[in-house]
């Protein structure tokens, strides 16, 4: 089995937070007609919303120390000619 290195687990943790805050705040617009809805949505979409783009700024930063965000970026936007 593969293990999840830290850096994808923080990134993977964060991203998924942020969809879900991104949910509770649609659901909280849907029903803004009832006040107690809208507020527990908006506070509580909110505050996911804030802690998954700190853990995102924290994989990132983690990544970036760890030299693997370039070495992924190399990968994917690197343009070496392969050897035949």
């Amino acid at each position: 089995m593969v293990k999840f290195h830290a850096i994808n687990r923080v990134m993977t943790v964060g991203t998924f937070l942020f969809f879900a805050s991104l949910i509770v705040l649609a659901v909280g617009a849907i029903f803004h007609s009832n006040s107690k809805i809208l507020v527990n949505a908006f506070l509580y979409g909110g505050l996911a919303f804030l802690i998954s783009i700190i853990l995102l700024v924290i994989g990132v930063v983690i990544g970036a120390r760890s030299g693997k965000l370039q070495q992924r970026t190399g990968d994917i936007f690197g343009k070496k000619k392969k050897k035949e």
